[in-house]
């Protein structure tokens, strides 16, 4: 291969002597016997790809979590447990016997005749009966007896004191049936009236206001009062001069209500005469 000095062209035609362009002798073209060293550069990608730091086999990168080491049972917390357990066995079974024994009294006091009267719905049935015999129905007479109150005066309420004909059967001392009418209330009465025919044989009065000393010094007291009877008979009762309650028998009397008239009383400051209770012994 040959080349222009001049021009610098080349020409591969070793014959040629002079160059076609100017004329210039050619001259042969000598390779370089030692040529520069290539430079090799490194790739980016595998740059890119090597790691920093040394890789860690993955079985020395796993993280060792240390295990737990078995506990061992507390002696004291099983005792306490089984313990419990006894207990609640023991209850149940307690529990369990008495509501079986329970059950069979009752069974046995439903198949076995009572030697006792039995009560039921206010009638008791006849002394000595036979198992077989069958029992009395009840009567009105046996039932429990109703009363109503009522009285030819009562006095007028002092604010929120008042002194009807009931409160002289509420059971209550410190109420009382108090007379309105003028005066110490001679002839003046409270009626009882009772829903069937009874046979009466004491009257329970507390002759008086019986709310405390004081009332029953202020107010006047019974001294004599006449019952009347449905029957057409009466009886005289008699009091003392005392805070206290007096039981006084009649004897046996049928009648269906009893009238209480004031007769003569013991004076107080107050000029109204009161009874504060008044109750009833009776058979049917």
């Amino acid at each position: 291969m040959k080349r222009c000095p001049k021009c610098n062209r080349p020409y591969n035609d070793d014959t040629l002597r002079f160059c076609l362009e100017d004329g210039t002798p050619l001259s042969a073209i000598t390779r370089d016997a030692n040529p520069p060293v290539t430079e090799i550069l490194p790739s980016p990608i595998a740059a890119t790809q090597r790691s920093a730091t040394p890789t860690i086999p993955s079985e020395l990168n796993r993280a060792v979590v240390p295990q737990p080491e078995p506990r061992s049972p507390n002696p004291i917390l099983t005792v306490g447990v089984i313990l419990i357990a006894v207990l609640l066995l023991a209850l149940v079974g307690i529990a369990a016997f008495f509501v079986f024994r329970q059950s069979n009294s009752n069974d046995s006091a439903a198949t076995t005749p009572s030697s006792s009267p039995i009560v039921k719905d206010g009638w008791s049935p006849k002394p000595n009966r036979s198992p077989n015999e069958t029992p009395d129905q009840p009567t009105r007479e046996s039932l429990p007896l109703k009363i109503t109150a009522s009285a030819s005066s009562v006095r007028l309420a002092v604010k929120s004191n008042t002194y009807y004909a009931s409160n002289a059967m509420d059971g209550k001392r410190t109420t009382a049936w108090i007379e309105g009418a003028d005066g110490p209330g001679i002839g003046e009465l409270i009626r009882f009236d009772f829903d069937h025919e009874i046979n009466l044989h004491r009257i329970l009065i507390q002759p008086g206001y019986f709310k405390s000393p004081y009332f029953w010094a202020q107010n006047n007291r019974l001294a004599t009062v006449r019952a009347e009877f449905s029957d057409g008979s009466s009886r005289e009762l008699h009091f003392d001069d005392r805070m206290e309650a007096e039981k006084i028998d009649v004897g046996s009397i049928r009648t269906r209500w009893v009238r209480l008239v004031i007769e003569s009383v013991y004076y107080g400051t107050d000029p109204d005469t009161a009874i504060s209770e008044v109750a009833f012994e009776w058979e049917p």
